[in-house]
């Protein structure tokens, strides 16, 4: 006796034909895109977590030691007073070099605590967001040596735009040039308390009193 094959299923009367044919086509899709979608997951988080993780050689910040004038500090294997501020129309070192313009001449006492080799004194300025380098015309203190325990005496210079001497400013004093992970001494100044003079003559370079 031979059983007759059912018949083919039909859809409902009044149903979509290719409803069926699109939830089986919707079903692949969504099967297909959850691997994908979980890798792209993955892909993220493992980038979130390098940005969090600091290589061996990523810029570190200095260590900072704040101070004011006529106040010391130490910083490391750096020492330094800032002995007073002024601010001219013109400067000159006394002998062959003098310029115009708007100058801040810094007096500092600096030496080194631990080790005086390839030991420069260095400053900066900084007022808002700008930052001057201390000029290395004339003979100012910029790299002047410094010896440990026995501060020496200079003056960085730095040349300003017109009407820049006013507000608060800081000046950042280090022993190298790079600082990275170093130590570095900051002291606040009111460059409103500054008055400008026509000229000032720059500090030799000498021993501290």
């Amino acid at each position: 006796m031979t059983i007759p094959a059912p018949p083919p299923a039909t859809a409902a009367p009044g149903a979509d034909p290719t409803a069926a044919v699109k939830r089986s086509h919707g079903r692949r899709f969504l099967r297909a895109a959850v691997p994908w979608t979980l890798s792209i997951a993955m892909v993220v988080a493992a980038w979130f977590l390098l940005q969090l993780q600091k290589p061996d050689d990523a810029v570190y910040d200095s260590f900072v030691t704040k101070t004011t004038v006529g106040e010391y500090a130490a910083a490391r294997n750096l020492s330094a007073t800032v002995t007073d501020v002024r601010a001219g129309r013109s400067v000159s070192d006394g002998k062959r070099w003098s310029a115009e313009g708007t100058w801040l001449v810094v007096g500092v006492d600096a030496a080194t605590l631990q080790t005086e080799f390839a030991s420069q004194l260095h400053g900066e300025l900084r007022i808002g967001d700008r930052i001057y380098q201390a000029t290395e015309r004339g003979e100012t203190g910029r790299n002047m040596s410094l010896i440990t325990g026995v501060p020496r005496h200079g003056s960085l210079v730095f040349e300003l735009p017109e009407g820049q001497v006013k507000g608060d400013a800081t000046v950042v004093l280090s022993w190298q040039s790079d600082h990275t992970a170093d130590g570095v001494i900051e002291v606040a100044v009111d460059l409103d308390d500054v008055p400008m003079q026509y000229e000032v003559t720059l500090d030799e370079i000498a021993w501290a009193r």
